[in-house]
């Protein structure tokens, strides 16, 4: 997510320069993390920069190639339950999720390595990393290993399940779903997010659909949750048969977005994206008016005011939940690396969702499409799921507001 000028902090370091501090409070007893972003698509990009809409994509990405580095803003007015502040920054890593996929490792990691700098020069003790920044490197482990504790590292992903399970069920039950009776399915079962997610889920619906490329990989997920639960789980490497017959999908993949089309699900389906960039195609929301689909991830962080001096897109206040655990960390004065590689922890789930409760994190309601899902909206997909279920296609959507 790129910033304007208006609300980019000026100073932006070479990769091989030497950070240099900026903008930290005087307060000695304020905690301080950094928190790494990146633009998700061409969207983010013309955001805030417009005049890159009359441009091509391929000159935008060469710009972005070049560009170094920088800190977009300071994050301030955060104070947990506890009366703990903190304040920190977010440091852009100017690449677009292809070239984080495409451009040689060490390229990407030197960029990664100078937005992670910037922000331990401001001061801070502790590192988040947002959307591809914790794809590569072994989910954050080869940053931590170059920063050479220097910096705390978290990739964020245990609050991230802790949050898309906590919607995911939320949602369900405002469908009206008895999870005795529900079939889950997971897309990218086979990932650090999408194994824990499963094998936490397995445990509370009837049935469990893993889907992901590599069956192997599958079979050993499958293998845990029936040690763990005896549920016995159905396997499928493509996603439109792993996600048809499903009530509640949960998709946690690294792809570079919209795998998941409005003909793969059923009528009545929830599905919880919990990707960045989202693997539901935004079709959906027009085309599926009995689907009911969320994002994954979102949290209230507490304080009278916080202020991110950077606009998401989501309401003040509302954060993803990578950058919530990265906030409830130093909060906690945990600058220790956390979530770091493929293997994240169910006891890391369970505890960072305790030091939430204790500083006042709290779910961010529910939101779909970049929008808040009120209770009419809710009720609208439950009466065009009966009617599609009975064969009569639906000719309401809320989201479009037409009948």
């Amino acid at each position: 997510m790129l910033a304007s000028e208006s609300t980019t902090t000026p100073h932006a370091a070479r990769v091989d320069e030497p950070a240099r501090a900026i903008m930290p409070s005087a307060d000695p007893c304020i905690e301080r993390f950094v928190f790494l972003i990146h633009p998700l698509d061409m969207r983010d990009v013309i955001r805030y920069e417009p005049q890159a809409a009359n441009k091509r994509e391929t000159l935008v990405k060469k710009v972005l190639e070049w560009m170094p580095s920088n800190i977009v803003s300071h994050v301030t007015g955060i104070e947990s339950a506890t009366g703990k502040r903190a304040e920190g920054w977010f440091s852009l890593v100017p690449l677009l999720p292809s070239q984080f996929v495409d451009f040689p490792r060490e390229q990407v990691y030197e960029k990664v390595l100078a937005a992670a700098r910037l922000g331990h020069a401001n001061g801070a003790r502790i590192v988040g990393l947002g959307g591809y920044t914790s794809v590569v490197g072994d989910a954050g482990q080869t940053l931590a290993d170059r920063l050479e504790g220097k910096i705390a590292v978290t990739s964020g992903n245990s609050y991230t399940i802790a949050t898309s399970l906590q919607g995911a069920l939320e949602g369900a039950r405002r469908l009206g779903m008895n999870l005795e009776d529900c079939r889950a399915a997971v897309v990218g079962a086979s990932g650090s997010i999408g194994s824990v997610c499963a094998r936490l889920i397995a445990r509370k619906v009837k049935h469990m659909t893993l889907v992901a490329r590599n069956a192997g990989r599958l079979r050993n997920v499958a293998e845990v949750i029936r040690a763990e639960c005896g549920k016995v789980c159905d396997i499928e490497t493509e996603i439109a048969p792993g996600v048809r017959d499903s009530d509640i999908v949960i998709t946690a993949t690294s792809s570079t977005g919209n795998i998941i089309r409005p003909d793969d699900l059923k009528p009545g389906a929830l599905v919880c994206d919990v990707s960045l960039p989202h693997d539901v195609c935004r079709e959906v929301a027009t085309a599926r008016p009995d689907v009911l689909v969320i994002e994954g991830g979102l949290a209230e962080v507490p304080g009278k005011n916080p202020d991110f001096g950077f606009d998401f897109g989501y309401p003040q206040g509302v954060s993803l939940a990578c950058m919530a655990e990265t906030i409830i960390l130093a909060l906690e004065g945990r600058y220790e690396n956390y979530t770091l590689g493929r293997g994240i922890k169910i006891e890391q789930v369970e505890e960072i969702s305790r030091l939430a409760d204790k500083h006042g994190f709290k779910l961010a309601g529910l939101r779909s499409f970049d929008r808040v899902v009120t209770d009419d909206e809710i009720g609208a997909v439950r009466e065009a799921a009966r009617l599609r279920r009975k064969g009569v296609p639906p000719v309401y959507s809320f989201r479009e507001g037409v009948v």
